[in-house]
């Protein structure tokens, strides 16, 4: 009794080399035993034993799942085409060429391709960026001079202001002008217009912060606009626009401001200059009544008060000299009556009396015509003054946030430009660099292939026109090859990582590697899914142990993946076992004649299966079915896996015969 040699485990696919010649011997005995066997024992007797017989065996059993596929590297160097579009290969190494480690410390070049277009290209991007950082340098000292500028604007305006301020003080004294501007609201309005404008102001900066972390798009047919220049504008009291040449569009809006003493600003900007309009509501100045501050107390030291104090002064000398007018006239006149004096010095008396009179009236009349015309008229006017420059303060600010957002808009947009023609610069001097591939990473040269068949790519050859991200040249680590095999859904459950393989070359059929599994699919393979939307298999990758150099990549392999090893278990050939009416039965030879016995199998490979029960050890079982006990159509049972007589089962069953 001969049982498997052990560690066997024959290939689901059997090599077809020399397998017909076998075969066809191996029917020519079977049929020379079988002649012969009728000759002697007569074709009456009944007895159909005849065929291949096998001898029921205790031995280990290994469970195999087999697939083919082909050997890879596991790690390479993918050399692709990084020129955006489309390029021409002008020269390539020859595929097969070992680099060495020697070669890439020279520098060797592996492909190069054809980058007279992207120069050109060059040529047109550098203008553009001459140009681009001349514009960005230009808006960069324009702003310098809109800063310095609105500095100076704004310093004159505060200085016109307190100026302004010190004149009124200087008339009504400082008690009384700070009493009226309370009054009026006139400074509270002042720095609520100005709290807004840098309110304004900082709300801006954070909106150009924010919208400086975003990114900036030119447009390419609006360089020449950009950097084209405006004419200069010229607006009365406001200083010369220090943003000449921006574009319309730059400045950031302007928020509206409405401070509390109802007046209205707004700031209107054409193409050539910014213009600030102002209107200012006078109408409670206009009722206010300085009158009443016209009383050399509440004036004190002011020009107003020692003016006031002139006519005061004048009216009460001029009373004075009337009272003595008065007097001496009355005196002149007892005089007269007794004759003592004479008519001429009586109207002499008379004429100096009306004389003095009409002098008091006089300082009388200035001083009421000071007090109701001249006094609020000059107070009005320094008031009125004091008011404007604070306006012209407003309106040095709101230009100058005005000028600065133009010349600031300008610049952001001549630096994105010129980023922009930076980066442009910079990727076109890459993809001329890119036109030169070098060797990083020692290996064989293999030529790119496309695995898509849809593709309608050119062979990778000299001249030969490549796509971005195209591979042109593979070059494999062969210290650390692997083979890829996909496996059939029907048993990838029991395929799991780490399990051990053996995997046979067709080129070297006698050497068998050793290897385990590394990684298996998660989801089926679908690069056959049109032509077999049926076919579910799973990728699975096996790395192969140790170091071989006659492995290449490509080469054809099968994978036999040990699932499981059972130690001492009878076993048949799988085509010993058939189905019979819902359940498996061997047929053996007891006396010479077969016996149907029905028996519990247990697990299988591709040539043997596990027999739990129903047969012993040393029985002797046939490998096809009796024809006398062939079952009739329509009876159904379990089905085995499809096998065939392999040679190794044949081999066995040969040796038992004898």
């Amino acid at each position: 009794m001969s049982s498997p040699s052990e560690g066997a485990a024959p290939k689901r696919r059997a090599k077809k080399r020399g397998r017909g010649k076998k075969l066809f011997g191996l029917v020519i005995v079977v049929a020379l035993v079988v002649v012969g066997w009728y000759l002697l024992k007569g074709t009456d007797s009944g007895d159909d034993t005849s065929g291949t017989t096998f001898t029921v065996a205790r031995g280990p059993l290994e469970v195999l799942v087999s697939e083919g596929g082909s050997i890879e590297a596991k790690e390479s160097q993918e050399v692709r085409s990084e020129v955006q579009g489309q390029t021409k290969i002008l020269s390539i190494v020859d595929e097969g060429y070992f680099v060495s480690p020697e070669d890439i410390e020279k520098g060797l070049i592996l492909v190069e391709l054809d980058s007279k277009e992207l120069i050109d290209r060059q040529t047109q991007e550098e203008l553009e960026y001459q140009n681009s950082y001349a514009t960005y340098t230009e808006a960069r000292e324009q702003y310098d001079i809109t800063v310095n500028q609105n500095e100076s604007d704004i310093k004159a305006a505060d200085l016109a202001a307190k100026f302004a301020k010190m004149d009124l003080e200087k008339y009504l004294s400082a008690k009384v002008s700070q009493s009226i501007i309370d009054e009026l609201g006139i400074e509270k309005a002042s720095e609520a217009a100005l709290a807004e404008i840098e309110q304004s102001m900082i709300e801006r900066e954070a909106e150009e912060l924010k919208a400086s972390e975003l990114p900036v798009y030119v447009e390419e047919d609006k360089e020449d606009e950009e950097a084209g220049e405006a004419k200069p504008g010229a607006e009365g009291d406001a200083a010369p626009d220090a943003t000449a040449g921006a574009p319309a569009a730059g400045p950031a809006p302007v928020a509206e401001e409405k401070p509390a003493a109802e007046e209205t600003e707004g700031i209107i900007i054409t193409e050539d200059r910014v213009e600030v309009v102002s209107t200012f509501n006078s109408a409670e100045a206009m009722t206010l009544s300085l009158a009443k501050y016209a009383d050399v107390n509440l004036l004190g030291d002011g020009e107003a008060g020692q003016q006031l104090r002139k006519y005061e002064d004048d009216l009460k000398l001029a009373q004075s000299e009337q009272g003595l007018a008065e007097q001496k006239l009355d005196g002149t006149k007892r005089l007269f009556e007794r004759g003592f004096v004479t008519k001429n010095e009586l109207e002499n008396d008379e004429l100096a009396m009306e004389r003095r009179r009409i002098s008091t009236q006089s300082a009388e009349t200035s001083m009421d015509l000071y007090i109701k015309y001249e006094f609020p008229k000059q107070a009005e006017k320094l008031l009125s003054d004091y008011e404007e420059a604070l306006r012209k303060l407003q309106r040095a600010k709101r230009m100058a946030s005005a000028k600065l957002a133009q010349a600031k808009a300008r610049l952001n947009s001549a630096e994105a430009r010129y980023q922009l023609q930076s980066r442009r610069r910079e990727e076109m001097a890459e993809q001329i660099a890119k036109c030169v591939i070098k060797a990083e990473r020692s290996g064989l040269v293999v030529y790119g292939s496309n695995d898509q068949w849809w593709r309608d790519d050119q062979r990778i050859e000299e001249g030969a026109t490549v796509r971005e991200r195209q591979v042109i040249i593979t070059i494999p680590d062969t210290t650390l090859m692997t083979a890829n095999v996909k496996v059939h859904e029907s048993v990838v459950k029991k395929v799991q990582k780490g399990q051990p393989a053996r995997i046979k070359l067709d080129a070297f059929p006698n050497d068998v590697l050793n290897g385990h599994v590394e990684k298996i699919s998660v989801l089926p393979d679908s690069s056959n899914r049109w032509m077999s939307p049926d076919l579910k298999v799973y990728a699975t990758t096996i790395q192969v142990e140790g170091t071989h150099e006659f492995l290449k990549p490509g080469m054809s392999a099968e994978a036999e993946i040990i699932i499981d090893t059972l130690e001492n278990v009878l076993q048949v050939p799988l085509q010993a076992v058939s189905p019979s009416k819902g359940d498996q039965v061997c047929y053996v030879l007891n006396g010479g004649a077969p016996e149907r016995r029905v028996v519990e199998t247990g697990q299988f490979n591709d040539t043997f299966i596990e027999i739990v029960s129903g047969l012993e050890e040393g029985e002797t079982v046939l490998l096809r079915v009796p024809d006398a006990l062939r079952e009739q159509p329509g009876d159904t049972a379990p089905e085995l896996p499809e096998v065939e007589v392999t040679e190794e089962v044949t081999a066995t069953a040969e040796k038992q015969e004898v």
